[in-house]
């Protein structure tokens, strides 16, 4: 039989050179064809739920990783270690923190740090960021070695819950900008994730829900971010889904009840950020374990203590609290008893309210205070802060104040370095009105209404900087700077101040910097006789030339 068959390939086939030559190519053809369908379906089956353009990024990706694991072993070269790096998550808050002197807006940064010994030997990084993902189907990424993956600002609108699980050292997700269901933001399924950002979520779907119902159990996440995805209420338990949760990020969304947040979170959670919602009341005994609660823009209108308003935040039982901001508020009322859970308290801001008065004692429980912000508001009178013995940095900007008296500031505030009582209405600064701040040295008095400072106004060895812009002075004369022998800096643009002479600068302190704009000054030898006018004039435009004095541009003189 098999002779048979030899003896007929042979005669017919292999004899014949176009024969042979024929079925070579059919039989190549057909094992192309059958090798190449197989290796598509063993693809496909590894990479449910990718597009294809992805599917041939990560392959690349994963030989290009291959080979560089294979040359750093054959070379000796240990692996990167990625347990020293970490991803840094800028969001900005210059609302929450206070202003300081240079007027420098704070940065928060939230870091997600990991554990030592938490990362695999080989940890990637992977980052799909704008490239046009519709959907995340299940087992997205197979491989324990990912440690952070960012899929933000893409299309997604479907994601498995089995997406994640093949990660199983994934500590660092990030889903922001996308179509996600409200209904299904937190059901991606991670039992190691410790950040997961959720912010600017754009829900498409029809018709369109205003609030989180299905979750999974997120056993060791930290730090959630949930952050413009018009979000009104809550249908989950955040003390079930993220049991030891200590940063919560839901700002500018819809909120307008604490309830559904308050009453789910869990006992580890420190710090919790509303800003820009419209959050009315903040019940009793909500604050105990949080150490830090932004409210910024919302519509508070009283903080109290016990005895309440409908529309208000109670801070009784907020003894862990350290950084508090109400900033942008609508509130006109505080409580003389508000503040007496929060012996911790190290930032306050109550910027941008309806403040009109602050009774006596008000602050008698916060002496840990280092910056308090009462900046624009309608304070008629520098409230009592005599309390607050470690206060660092007040601002009182933006106020109704008139006068500031001596005994204003008590001898109490030793501390204090910076004081902004900017734009407000004062036109009297009494003798000694600020002589017991003994470590000032930064003082920002501009766009009021002085035409003098009085002699020993102020007794401060250490000011370095002072800020009188925009007020009613026309000489330099009427500004005493007796006992400032540390002055660096004096601002006195956009004063009525046309012309000063050279002698007025004498008394200044040595080594100081003034800063004028649109001043000319005239340099006269008024007890000599100079030889001729010529010569007058000529020292006159030295003078003049080597100050830089120019009425177009903002010029100082040393």
């Amino acid at each position: 039989m098999l002779n048979t068959i030899a003896r007929f390939l042979y005669h017919y086939v292999f004899k014949r050179s176009s024969t042979f030559t024929l079925g070579a190519v059919i039989t190549t053809m057909y094992f192309e064809r059958a090798y190449d369908d197989t290796c598509e379906y063993i693809f496909e089956t590894i990479n449910k739920g990718m597009t294809l353009g992805h599917k041939f990024t990560i392959f690349f990706i994963f030989t290009i990783v291959y080979l560089a694991k294979t040359q750093h072993d054959k070379n000796g070269i240990p692996p990167w270690d990625f347990k020293s790096n970490f991803w840094t998550i800028t969001k900005q808050r210059s609302d929450v923190d206070l202003q300081t002197p240079s007027t420098a807006k704070y940065v928060i940064s939230s870091v997600p740090t990991f554990p030592p010994n938490s990362c695999s030997p080989h940890s990637h990084v992977f980052s799909f960021s704008n490239v046009g993902l519709q959907k995340i189907g299940r087992d997205f990424i197979n491989s324990n070695d990912v440690v952070s993956l960012s899929l933000d600002n893409n299309n997604i609108n479907d994601i498995s819950p089995f997406a994640f699980r093949k990660m199983q050292n994934l500590k660092y997700l990030d889903l922001s900008g996308n179509n996600i269901s409200k209904e299904k933001l937190l059901l991606p399924r991670n039992n190691n994730l410790q950040t997961l950002i959720i912010d600017n979520n754009r829900d498409s779907h029809d018709p369109v829900t205003e609030a989180l119902k299905e979750y999974e159990v997120f056993q060791n996440l930290k730090h959630l971010h949930l952050c413009n995805s018009q979000l009104r209420n809550f249908q989950i338990h955040f003390y079930m889904a993220t049991p030891i949760l200590t940063h919560l990020y839901l700002n500018n969304n819809d909120i307008n009840s604490t309830d559904a947040v308050f009453d789910n979170i869990p006992a580890t959670l420190t710090h919790l950020y509303l800003n820009k919602n419209v959050i009315d009341r903040v019940k009793q005994g909500k604050l105990r374990h949080l150490q830090e609660l932004s409210m910024n823009d919302n519509v508070i209108t009283q903080v109290c203590f016990e005895n309440c308003k409908d529309k208000s935040i109670s801070l009784k039982g907020a003894a862990e609290m350290q950084y508090l901001s109400l900033a942008r508020n609508l509130i006109s009322e505080i409580t003389s008893d508000a503040f007496s859970d929060t012996s911790r308290l190290l930032k306050l801001d109550l910027s941008g309210n309806k403040i009109a008065d602050i009774t006596k004692g008000t602050f008698n429980k916060t002496m840990m205070i280092n910056n308090l912000s009462l900046a624009n508001n309608s304070l008629v009178t520098v409230p009592d802060v005599c309390s607050i013995i470690f206060l660092r940095n007040l601002d009182l900007s933006g106020n109704r104040i008139t006068a500031v008296f001596s005994g204003t500031f008590c001898i109490n505030l030793r501390t204090l370095e910076y004081l902004h009582l900017s734009n407000n209405v004062i036109t009297t600064i009494e003798t000694r009105a600020f002589r017991s701040l003994l470590s000032l040295k930064y003082l920002d008095l501009s766009g009021n209404r002085l035409k003098q400072l009085p002699a020993h106004w102020v007794y401060s060895w250490y000011i370095q900087e002072l800020h009188l812009e925009r007020n009613n002075f026309t000489e330099l004369d009427n500004i005493s700077l007796i006992n400032i022998k540390e002055l660096k800096n004096i601002y006195l643009d956009e004063n009525p101040m046309p012309v000063l002479t050279a002698g007025s600068f004498q008394l200044l302190p040595g080594h100081v910097r003034v800063h004028l704009k649109n001043i000319r000054v005239e340099y006269k030898c008024e007890q000599c006789t100079c030889e001729n006018e010529d010569d007058e004039d000529d020292k006159n435009d030295d003078y003049e030339n080597k100050n830089g004095n120019d009425d177009n541009s903002n010029d100082f003189l040393e």
